[in-house]
């Protein structure tokens, strides 16, 4: 019997998918080590769980030794919390950048990330233009195996008040049963169906790059 420990990291550990997705990680066991990376640490305790507190200038050190197999992407900031285009592009980019770059000279052979629907490196829109440029800087790493989540608006209970998601979030409640057809990829999502699609990945085998929108974010979950 193998004695050899899988181990996967999450990183944006203590947002609202990030959270869920530790969790869900913890309750099956798909992998005896579970590194959840955050920059004030989450709520949890449990035998299989290591929390790393560390941000974008500290995580080398915190990551460079560790065997890694699976990393899970969930770090996301919002225009208000983080107004500077810079700083924005530090956490939704150069961050899951590094962190990938690290778990795959560490030996993590697949990626799941949370990006955005619309997606673009063309987008004149500067989110889905850093959200598509993260997704092909990640993807030219050549993971064996890489699902990317582009959910549409992502709804659930926060820590913190966002009065445009939740008006968002409102209005969706209205519009989600009338989008039909090829537009039902543009219905909100709640947190947990993605943490759970987010997981899924964890017992496939799909070599390549793999993408999935609203719709296909539930099927998967």
């Amino acid at each position: 019997m193998s004695t050899t420990k899988s181990h996967a990291l999450v990183l944006g550990a203590s947002g609202l998918v990030g959270l869920l997705t530790t969790k869900l990680l913890l309750k099956r066991n798909t992998y005896d080590v579970i590194y959840a990376v955050s920059r004030r640490g989450i709520p949890l305790e449990h035998e299989r769980l290591v929390q790393i507190l560390a941000d974008y200038d500290s995580i080398d050190s915190h990551i460079e030794k560790l065997s890694i197999d699976h990393i899970f992407s969930c770090l996301g900031s919002t225009q208000k919390k983080t107004p500077n285009k810079k700083d924005y592009t530090q956490i939704d980019h150069d961050y899951p950048l590094k962190v990938a770059k690290i778990g795959q000279q560490n030996g993590a052979k697949k990626l799941s990330i949370v990006s955005a629907l619309g997606a673009d490196s063309n987008s004149r829109s500067f989110y889905l233009r850093m959200k598509g440029t993260t997704e092909k800087d990640i993807q030219s790493l050549n993971f064996p195996q890489l699902y990317i989540m582009q959910p549409s608006l992502i709804t659930g209970n926060r820590e913190e008040t966002r009065l445009a998601e939740g008006l968002a979030a409102s209005l969706f409640k209205i519009v989600n049963p009338i989008l039909l057809g090829g537009l039902k990829k543009y219905r909100s999502i709640d947190a947990e169906k993605i943490a759970e699609a987010l997981v899924s990945t964890a017992s496939l085998d799909q070599n390549g790059t793999h993408r999935y929108h609203t719709e296909l974010i539930k099927q998967l979950a």
